[in-house]
């Protein structure tokens, strides 16, 4: 009997110095999160917002919440019920407890099993992630939300559920649009059911949840406000185009606002009594920077769609190689998420965690072999580490420093996910 208790608990002792370190970090950063509730964060915006709604029945976006759908208010409508320090200390808890659920996924998926301890790609990993994480929990914003749900899509593809897996997936769109790039992938993989199953999703809680609560016009009014406010208002071609972009300031780094930057003498942080941060290396036209942004995003759409097709005429279904290759996929997909986006904050980067993972993973599996997807992975992280540090500096962040770091990532991806066959080798967990 007292074997067998050991033997149920080892699986979790060499994860104790993780645990109790998230468990320590979690209940500092909640504290935190309680003591500033009251100043600019994300979540007292949502809590603000939802609670409106409560006791009006009408959706406003005066309180801080622009570019989230109708479905969005209702679904954090009952952290409302609680007074806002209470509910930002569950909130921050239940966040960074998904952040840690992530990690266990992703470790159980890339070792085939949970290992006995965390690995030293699992550590990597972890720290390359983590000062966005912090950001993420600072703000009580929804990136470890939707980290761990697009995690989950893809450990119920691994674990060959694919209706059960376009759930989470549904869910993670309606939350923030972000995710429903993924949908590319899983309709380039020919997953059928994984993106229907996500589609459905959407549409019924998405359209159902808000005609339900609000009423069939009133939720078609919100809805087409949203469109109107958050997708045109921020799309790519007005953030470029406009005399004044909205969101121009450093910490943006999404594409667009980058090459309207480096393109244009556009202020990296526009406020009153401050000399104009400037770093653009041109000044071209506004209607040609667009046309850069269209060939821009063109390019990586060609290349991230040719990566994810390209092994499926070679690569033998269901065989190590090709489930190898299409966790490269995801995860680049991952990263085009943010490449694609209109709006880039650090809190976002969370979302970044699947392909570092990977890319740490094959790193430390493949490094004494010195194989040339060793130099690319390590190249991906080392810079995704640089411009972390960037971030320090503003005019480094103006000029898309950690737009930069994304998108190595993605090119590793890419480039390791189209390789040829005998350059990734066989995954030894299959």
């Amino acid at each position: 009997m007292i074997l067998r208790r050991e033997e149920r608990r080892s699986p979790w002792r060499g994860w104790r110095p993780l645990l109790i370190g998230a468990a320590v970090y979690a209940v500092g950063l909640a504290g935190y999160a309680a003591l500033r509730a009251e100043s600019s964060t994300d979540f007292r915006d949502f809590w603000q917002t939802a609670r409106h709604f409560r006791e009006t029945g009408q959706i406003t976006d005066e309180l801080g919440v622009h570019n989230y759908l109708p479905f969005f208010v209702i679904f954090m409508m009952p952290w409302s019920f609680l007074p806002l320090q209470a509910a930002i200390t569950l909130f921050t808890l239940a966040s960074l407890g998904l952040f840690v659920a992530t990690i266990l996924l992703s470790e159980t998926l890339l070792s085939g099993g949970l290992p006995p301890r965390p690995r030293a790609a699992t550590w990597l990993a972890v720290v390359l992630a983590f000062p966005y994480v912090h950001s993420c929990g600072v703000l009580g914003a929804m990136g470890l939300l939707l980290l761990f749900l697009t995690v989950s899509t893809w450990f119920l593809v691994e674990r060959r559920q694919e209706w059960a897996a376009g759930v989470p997936l549904g869910l993670a769109i309606i939350i923030k649009l972000l995710p429903g790039v993924l949908l590319i992938f899983f309709l380039l993989r020919q997953r059928w059911r994984v993106a229907a199953t996500a589609v459905a999703t959407a549409v019924v809680l998405g359209g159902g949840l808000p005609a339900a609560s609000l009423g069939f016009e009133r939720a078609a009014q919100a809805h087409r406000e949203f469109y109107e406010r958050a997708v045109v208002g921020h799309s790519a071609k007005t953030t470029i185009t406009a005399e004044k972009p909205r969101k121009a300031k450093y910490s943006n780094n999404a594409l667009p606002i980058v090459l309207r930057r480096l393109l244009s003498p556009t202020d990296g942080d526009p406020k009153e009594g401050r000399s104009p941060l400037l770093v653009n290396i041109a000044d071209l036209p506004l209607d040609a920077i667009w046309w850069v942004f269209v060939a821009v995003s063109g390019a990586m759409l060609l290349a991230g769609g040719a990566a994810t097709v390209r092994d499926g005429l070679r690569s033998p279904p269901g065989g190590a190689v090709e489930l190898e290759r299409e966790r490269l996929q995801f995860g680049l997909w991952c990263a085009a998420m943010l490449l694609f986006s209109p709006l880039v904050w650090t809190h976002y980067l969370p979302l970044l965690y699947w392909p570092l993972a990977v890319l740490a993973d094959r790193l430390e599996r493949v490094r004494r072999a010195r194989r040339r997807f060793c130099r690319i992975a390590l190249a991906a992280l080392v810079g995704w580490g640089c411009c972390a540090i960037l971030l320090a500096w503003p005019a480094a962040r103006a000029a898309g420093a950690q737009l930069l770091g994304v998108f190595l990532v993605w090119a590793a991806c890419v480039w390791l996910s189209a390789a040829p066959q005998r350059t990734v080798g066989a995954d030894p967990h299959s």
